[in-house]
């Protein structure tokens, strides 16, 4: 299994990134730049200046709601068809080592379990570098990896001998701190989707795999908290550079049998910023709802470059 600091890159230089110690260090000028390895295993490789960037307010509870949710296992489907996507498009002739992206990877619930997926649908290794610009997910995921048994107890840089390793890491995912070339895959799962980034670091014929809303994806919960809902189909708007190669969906019913369960669902959707507190009341009053789980997958390649 590859070190993942032999696809980092130094985000103030662009130099390389060795771990001594507890630190990742970039020797590339005459002043080190040091990026300590926290206690939980990640690294903030958010670029200088941009520390804005990072999540606020409500984040800790919000991590709390989606982990309690998605720990129900209501939404493994989606991780499980991004593992089943990067398996059957990845190059083929690509290295032993699969190395996936995960641009916008928040808690890292779904970027563990596809990583984990297409190591078992493979058989061949898979490194994961992950990157989301909040410090508490990325923490949280990091503690979450090593409990799976896909990363090391001392977090990044420090050796590993399983089949599927996840890194996480805070960055913008418009300026990864990631070598050119490097990666086999992009993961986005209902992320924006900076192309001209992906394109750079992404090997010829690499694969993006973006998740996304369907039209009637949590119809039923919107139908209780907004007084019109408006459907609409949509579709990502292709980047220069690349091709789309296939399109599927995953459409399913959940049922949910508490408030809890509900309002843990509320508070890791977008819904919940700019919901009126008297919807919001509705929504708590209810015990029990079905709704729909509606998403698009798309696959795209980045086309070779001519002669």
């Amino acid at each position: 299994m590859p070190d993942i600091c032999s696809v980092l890159s130094c985000p103030v230089c662009g130099g390389n990134l060795v771990r001594e110690g507890k630190s990742l260090l970039c020797r590339n000028t005459d002043k080190v730049h040091t990026f300590d390895v926290s206690k939980e295993g990640y690294v903030n490789l958010l670029p200088p200046g941009r520390g804005r960037n990072s999540k606020s307010g409500d984040e800790a509870e919000m991590i709390r709601a989606r982990t309690a949710f998605l720990e129900t296992g209501a939404y493994d489907k989606l991780p499980d068809k991004v593992a089943a996507l990067i398996s059957r498009f990845v190059p083929k002739d690509s290295s032993e080592c699969i190395t996936v992206v995960d641009s916008g990877c928040g808690e890292g619930y779904h970027s563990i379990r596809f990583t984990k997926g297409v190591a078992d649908i493979t058989g061949r290794d898979v490194l994961l570098a992950a990157f989301d610009a909040s410090k508490a997910g990325a923490a949280h995921a990091a503690k979450a990896a090593y409990r799976c048994g896909v990363a090391p107890k001392g977090g990044i840089g420090e050796d590993f001998d399983g089949k599927a390793l996840a890194s996480f890491m805070t960055g913008n995912i418009f300026s990864l701190p990631l070598k050119e070339g490097c990666a086999d895959a992009v993961v986005s799962m209902f992320a924006p989707l900076a192309w001209e980034e992906m394109s750079r670091i992404l090997k010829e014929d690499g694969i993006v795999v973006v998740t996304a809303s369907g039209k009637d994806h949590l119809s039923e919960m919107r139908e209780v908290i907004y007084k019109e809902v408006i459907k609409k189909e949509s579709s990502p708007t292709v980047g220069e550079g690349f091709e789309e190669v296939y399109r599927t969906g995953v459409k399913y019913k959940i049922t949910l049998g508490s408030g809890r369960d509900i309002m843990n669902l509320f508070g890791m959707t977008p819904f919940c910023h700019r919901t009126p507190a008297e919807a919001v009341m509705r929504l708590e009053a209810i015990e029990k709802l079905t709704l729909t789980v509606d998403t698009d997958y798309y696959v795209f390649r980045k086309k070779n470059k001519p002669n």
